[in-house]
């Protein structure tokens, strides 16, 4: 891992450390916490992939589940080299933000509360050890937790011969915890770089929400494609050379989709579905498989389910709201601060764009916004109008009103 060129996050986090020896140990546990995501990443291969691989479920738990405890031991000694806080003087090195007053002043802004530690780029790198020390027992107990919890079903459900429901077991402690995972790394970059973003910690790796937020998208961008193709081929009166045209390009479309990162972040079973529009769609034509095409459409549709997990309701909720809320002050300036208040709707803009493919209206504002020149963007004329529309799209629909009595449906 430290040889790996392309993790420009890592070598910022190590660069900012002067002290070798807290270097040292930084780098040990982000190469174990490293090493238990690429072994979670690599369940499919070992199940689906390799031959009789769910026949030996076992086997494959424990050797995709073995980083993971070995994670999981280091972090036991690294928590047990840090005194409890009953045995401190009261002049810790860190702070945990449990919702009670504290007396101490508010961090400065690029602090993070995350993890529960504030990052203090005055303190030293010892410092900032014990802080973040101090914050892996937690860490500690919630992988440990999790995995008990997993031996003890993934046992019972083997000894009963449940291999479906072993098979779920599996499949989701891998994913919670593979979240855990980068809960530690992100408490490491928090502690010692003052902020996070897991999406670079670990090249090719994303957690929960970055695979979520990936597929969304890619699913939207392949869905709207496949529509826009597969209408002529519903309607007789269009050119058969037209209809061979678009079923050539749905069956690339869908090809290059199953050849992207958000394809792999899919469930097994998702895949297995795509692998059999591929398989009826890739030796056909037009004309034979007009039915076929619909059904992938119609199929794509039935994916809308993708934004109902529960991690992307919790990040879709919190951004909404947060964008209606910076829009709605702004907004009330506009005419007094014009060129502030673009920039603000510029920022908004930037945020929506991690809502693509949650809703078609909302998706078309952000392309046209895109689309503006940078004049058009500072233009109050063109942003504030296209900054209302926003702050429309991301509110909650609103509940129709209880029927007074006497009223009928």
């Amino acid at each position: 891992m430290a040889g790996t060129p392309e993790n420009a996050a890592l070598a910022e986090l190590l660069g900012g450390i002067s002290d070798r020896r807290i270097r040292r140990k930084v780098l040990k546990l982000l190469q174990f916490g490293e090493e238990a995501v690429r072994s979670l990443g690599e369940l499919d291969s070992a199940l689906y992939l390799r031959e009789d691989g769910e026949e030996q479920l076992q086997i494959v738990a424990d050797a995709v589940l073995s980083h993971v405890r070995r994670l999981l031991e280091y972090l036991g000694m690294v928590a047990a080299t840090v005194q409890k806080p009953e045995d401190t003087d009261g002049d810790g090195d860190f702070e945990f933000s449990v919702g009670e007053s504290l007396d101490k002043p508010a961090p400065a802004p690029q602090a993070s509360r995350r993890s529960g530690i504030i990052s203090d780029r005055g303190r030293t790198d010892e410092a900032k050890w014990d802080a973040l020390a101090s914050e892996m027992d937690s860490l500690q107990y919630g992988l440990g937790s999790e995995i008990k919890e997993f031996d003890r079903r993934f046992s019972e459900a083997l000894e009963h011969d449940r291999k479906d429901q072993a098979l779920t077991d599996l499949n989701d402690a891998t994913t919670s915890l593979m979240d855990g995972v980068f809960a530690v790394m992100t408490a490491v970059y928090e502690c010692f770089l003052g902020y996070a973003e897991p999406e670079r910690m670990i090249p090719g790796h994303r957690d929960t929400l970055g695979k979520a937020l990936a597929v969304r998208r890619a699913v939207a961008v392949l869905r709207r494609e496949v529509q826009e193709l597969n209408k002529p081929l519903q309607k007789r009166e269009t050119d058969p050379a037209v209809k061979e045209s678009n079923y050539t390009l749905l069956v690339e479309a869908l090809a290059r989709f199953m050849e992207g990162d958000a394809f792999f972040y899919l469930r097994s079973d998702d895949r297995k579905q795509f692998g059999e529009f591929r398989e009826v769609l890739s030796g056909g034509s037009a004309a034979r498989n007009k039915r076929d095409c619909e059904g992938f459409d119609k199929y794509l549709d039935s994916l809308s389910f993708v934004s109902q997990r529960g991690v992307l309701i919790k990040h879709d909720t919190d951004l909404r709201a947060k964008i209606d809320s910076e829009l709605k002050r702004a907004l009330a300036y506009a005419q007094l601060l014009p060129d502030v208040v673009c920039e603000v709707i510029h920022q908004e803009f930037v945020k929506a764009e991690r809502l693509f493919g949650l809703n078609d209206q909302l998706d078309s504002l952000v392309s046209r916004w895109a689309s503006l020149s940078e004049a058009e963007r500072n233009d109050l004329y063109d942003a504030e109008p296209m900054g209302r529309k926003l702050r429309e799209l991301v509110q909650p629909p609103q509940r129709p009103a209880a029927p007074a009595d006497g009223d009928f449906f």
